[in-house]
């Protein structure tokens, strides 16, 4: 079984032993169900990268995802999940190494998808925060939909090529930080600043409300707490309150 599904992958392979009627080869039948797989395989892809296909151009990406499929054979009949160590691939992809950029959009696609797939979750209500005792002391515990990702480059406008391609004045050598949530049915993507990614981190970290408003204050003294701490609640990035000391069951992942 090994042998056909790497010669099912690997055009440059004959067909496997057996395959055909009578026992005799019939390398163009098992051509086309080759082709048919593959086919397949890369309308996954795109689904899952259409920010990187847009980018790349159709042409380009089926060129790369066709070699990430031979060496990366589906381990799950989901084919939600396929292609997940697309980013690393990209990463150590010769070809492509003066586009380092591409390899973190595949790491934005791959968590809004994630994200979509989530488990239904409630999400952190203001309510319980206002009727806390002492809401300084308190941790966030991290949606499941929710995500914070940190670039060197222009992450959320590059994600944003899905819906507008080419989109000029992007500049490659910003930093962008973004934050991916489902507070409800749709996935999100929003974009922070400087000191929100250092507050919003933190609480990602499971630091307290108190500490995580410091370190967004060490990043920017203009730091404004309310309107963090707003943001936090308007995308659903937490599901619930805890205590450092408290014991707690964590939401499903």
């Amino acid at each position: 079984m090994g042998h056909f599904a790497e010669a099912l992958l690997n055009p440059e392979q004959q067909a496997p032993q057996g395959v055909g009627r009578e026992g005799r080869p019939a390398p163009r039948r098992f051509a086309v169900y080759r082709n048919n797989v593959v086919v397949g395989l890369l309308e996954a892809m795109k689904q899952a990268y259409p920010s990187l296909a847009a980018i790349m151009g159709e042409a380009n990406f089926s060129k790369v995802a066709r070699h990430f499929i031979s060496a990366h054979p589906p381990q799950s009949a989901m084919m939600q999940t396929y292609g997940r160590p697309f980013a690393e691939f990209l990463e150590s992809y010769k070809p492509l190494a003066k586009s380092p950029f591409l390899a973190d959009i595949a790491r934005a696609e791959r968590a809004w998808l994630a994200a979509y797939h989530a488990v239904d979750w409630p999400v952190l209500a203001p309510e319980e925060l206002a009727s806390a005792d002492n809401p300084s002391e308190l941790s966030f515990q991290p949606h499941p939909a929710a995500c914070l990702l940190r670039s060197n480059y222009p992450l959320f406008d590059l994600f944003n090529a899905r819906e507008t391609w080419p989109c000029p004045g992007i500049d490659l050598d910003e930093a962008q930080a973004v934050l991916i949530t489902r507070p409800e049915l749709d996935c999100m993507i929003t974009r922070l600043d400087g000191a929100d990614t250092a507050f919003l981190a933190a609480l990602f970290d499971r630091q307290t409300l108190e500490t995580a408003i410091t370190s967004a204050m060490e990043a920017d003294d203009g730091f404004e707490p309310a309107g963090a701490i707003n943001l936090a609640f308007a995308t659903g990035a937490f599901c619930s309150l805890e205590h450092p000391l408290s014991q707690t069951s964590n939401p499903p992942a």
